[in-house]
């Protein structure tokens, strides 16, 4: 009898350590309500009331910032009529597990839905799978009061300047509805005037988002500091907000088919 409640005893410590140990920092294993972040949140969004002035916020690089990743939660949840967070890439900074989970743990603590998108460091190590596992494919839009989102993968030096990144096509196939919004904002990681981007795709990149004239702001993450600029002529404004680290992000007003970007800091 003894020794069959010592043996029950052990099958139950095997069991809680499966939940509680980590056996490789590389492995893919996420609880369910990690799942499917974006998909979750894109109907929260679609569930809130449409106005024609909002606000969202888009913050940068969280990778390795837990703290004032934290901070940067309690300070976006002190502002007032905020539709939505996006954040811009590398939510981790080397593509592990507990990084994203970390990272996630904190952004639920937001009192808006919260949307992110792959940065370069999220493809290390098995982070692509993990990315795909806990918010979704790579590339993806959503919408909200009459206004078009489309977030892509720009992280070309990842895959080597190949060609696949990012998918032009595909953005330009979202942007051919452009009559059915009154603005689209493009949001990605590399900016294109980043070395990162591939150059034999920048000129193409800055020619889709002007030809409809409805994309008012290409937003991305990846040089962790803050600017706002017009790089190509009849082009739209390019946001690039700061890390974490900076303890800054962007704040866009949206009314009408006018915007206006300032740079908050917490």
């Amino acid at each position: 009898m003894k020794k069959l409640l010592l043996l029950l005893l052990a099958a139950g410590s095997l069991a809680s350590c499966k939940k509680t140990f980590q056996y490789s920092p590389n492995e893919v294993r996420l609880d369910e309500n990690d799942k499917d972040l974006n998909a979750r949140n894109i109907r929260k969004i679609a569930e809130l009331p449409r106005k024609d002035t909002f606000r969202f916020i888009v913050m940068g690089d969280s990778q390795r910032h837990y703290e004032d990743t934290e901070d940067f939660v309690h300070a976006a949840n002190g502002l007032n009529d905020i539709a939505f967070v996006v954040l811009a890439g590398d939510i981790s900074d080397f593509g592990l597990n507990r990084e994203f989970q970390w990272i996630a743990r904190s952004l639920k603590g937001l009192k808006m839905p919260f949307i992110g998108v792959i940065g370069n460091h999220d493809m290390l190590a098995n982070g692509r799978l993990i990315y795909s596992q806990m918010f979704g494919p790579e590339n993806f839009i959503f919408e909200y009061s009459g206004n078009q989102f489309i977030c892509l993968n720009t992280n070309s030096y990842e895959v080597g300047h190949d060609g696949s990144l990012p998918d032009l096509p595909w953005l330009e196939r979202q942007l051919s509805n452009h009559d059915l919004y009154k603005n689209a904002f493009v949001i990605s990681h590399v900016p294109p005037f980043d070395r990162e981007f591939d150059q034999t795709k920048t000129a193409e990149y800055s020619r889709i988002v002007s030809a409809t004239g409805k994309v008012r702001v290409s937003i991305h993450g990846h040089q962790h500091r803050y600017s706002v600029s017009r790089p190509y002529p009849n082009g739209p404004e390019y946001l690039v907000v700061g890390s974490m680290a900076r303890r800054s992000f962007g704040l866009v007003t949206v009314t009408g088919t006018g915007y206006r970007i300032e740079e908050k800091t917490f």
